[in-house]
C-alpha cells in the first residue's frame, strides 16, 4: 500500500502514525513527494496559508514521476503483485491518476481530496473508496455529487461516505476534542482497511 500524503508530507507525525497503523495490516510505502520541501508543520491550513509558490515548485509532473518510481520499486524490488494506495488531501488527487488503466495502482482510497479534476475521476479503472467531510470546502457537496455521478456512469466499483461535522483534513488532522471529528477519523481508517480487505 502506498501512502500518498497531504501537503505536510513525511515530517508530519500524524502522517507517520497513520501509515504505521495501516502497516499493521499491509506493507506501507510513504514516499517523500516534495524532496524535503513539505509545507512546514507549523503552518496551519487556512486562508492565511498561501500555497501558490509552493505548488509551483511541486507540479503534477514531478509528483507523477515520484509515484511512478514508487510503484516500480514496489513491483520490481519488493515483488508486489497488487498495489493499493491511500491519498489524503493533496495525495487524494494522485491516487485516482494512478488508478487509471495501466498506471499501476489496483485499489484506491482517498480522503478529503484537493484539486481533484473530473478527468482524473473519469480515468479511474480500479476500485475506489472516498471519505468526505461534510464541512470540507475543497471537496464540497457539488464536487462529491459530480464524482459520484461520474463513477456511477462508468459502472465503477466505488464507495462514497460523508462524515457529518468533519472539516477538510479530518482523516489525518482532526480536532480529537470534537467527538464527530474523532469518530470520522477513526471510521475513515476502518473504511480504508475494509476496502483493501475486500478488493486488494
Amino acid at each position: 500500500v502506498i501512502y500518498v500524503t497531504d501537503i505536510y508530507g513525511v515530517p508530519l507525525l500524524l502522517n507517520k502514525l497513520l501509515a504505521d497503523s495501516f502497516a499493521t495490516a499491509y506493507p506501507v510505502l510513504m514516499p517523500d513527494l516534495f524532496y524535503g520541501d513539505a509545507v512546514p508543520v507549523s503552518s496551519p491550513e487556512g486562508p492565511a496559508l498561501n500555497l501558490t509558490a509552493w505548488r509551483a515548485r511541486h507540479p503534477p509532473a514531478d509528483i507523477d514521476a515520484i509515484m511512478a518510481a514508487t510503484i516500480k520499486y514496489a513491483k520490481e524490488e519488493l515483488g508486489a503483485k497488487r498495489i493499493g494506495a491511500l491519498g489524503y488531501c493533496f495525495g487524494g488527487k494522485y491516487v485516482p491518476r494512478f488508478l487509471a488503466s495501466g498506471k499501476g495502482i489496483d485499489v484506491g482510497f482517498i480522503a478529503h481530496p484537493s484539486s481533484l479534476e473530473v478527468g482524473e475521476i473519469e480515468g479511474i479503472a480500479g476500485a475506489i473508496s472516498i471519505a468526505a467531510g461534510e464541512l470540507d470546502g475543497a471537496f464540497n457537496a457539488t464536487a462529491r455529487r459530480i464524482a459520484e455521478d461520474v463513477l456511477q456512469k462508468k459502472n465503477a466499483t466505488y464507495q462514497s461516505t460523508v462524515y457529518s461535522g468533519a472539516p477538510h483534513g479530518f482523516a489525518v488532522r482532526p480536532d480529537l476534542t470534537v467527538q464527530r471529528q474523532k469518530f470520522a477519523k477513526e471510521a475513515a481508517f476502518l473504511q480504508a482497511l475494509s476496502w483493501f480487505d475486500g478488493f486488494l
